[in-house]
């Protein structure tokens, strides 16, 4: 009996991670236009725009987190499609207008793009 309970969990398990598997990989891509920001500099103080885009571009090749904040006025954080930075695909486009290219994702009010080009 305790054979089966596993082999039912067990088989749970699978057609779970079989069915998020596939919810991941159907996942359509989207295309979001906007700005790109350091999040320290736009977070904490609302700075943004050609005017702080040295500052923008330091704090960036520094690894402070870069986000698109949407001409909405919404802001996503930027990710790359697997655990690295997204470091080398924003460098020298803060204060820029750009369109980024990916998967949106959010979580507990978090919105962010899995980036797989910018524009």
């Amino acid at each position: 009996m305790k054979q089966l309970r596993f082999v039912a969990a067990a088989g749970l398990v699978i057609l779970a991670f079989i069915a998020s598997a596939a919810e991941q990989k159907g996942a359509a891509q989207q295309s979001v236009t906007g700005e790109i920001v350091d999040t320290h500099c736009y977070l904490s103080r609302g700075a943004h725009g050609e005017e702080h885009a040295e500052c923008g571009n330091a704090c960036l090749s520094r690894d402070v987190p870069a986000a698109l904040l949407s001409d909405d006025g919404t802001l996503y954080l930027l990710l790359s499609e697997r655990s690295v930075s997204v470091k080398d695909k924003v460098a020298g486009k803060a204060g820029k207008k750009v369109t980024a290219h990916g998967k949106v994702v959010e979580r507990n009010g978090w919105k962010a793009i899995q980036v797989t080009s910018i524009d």
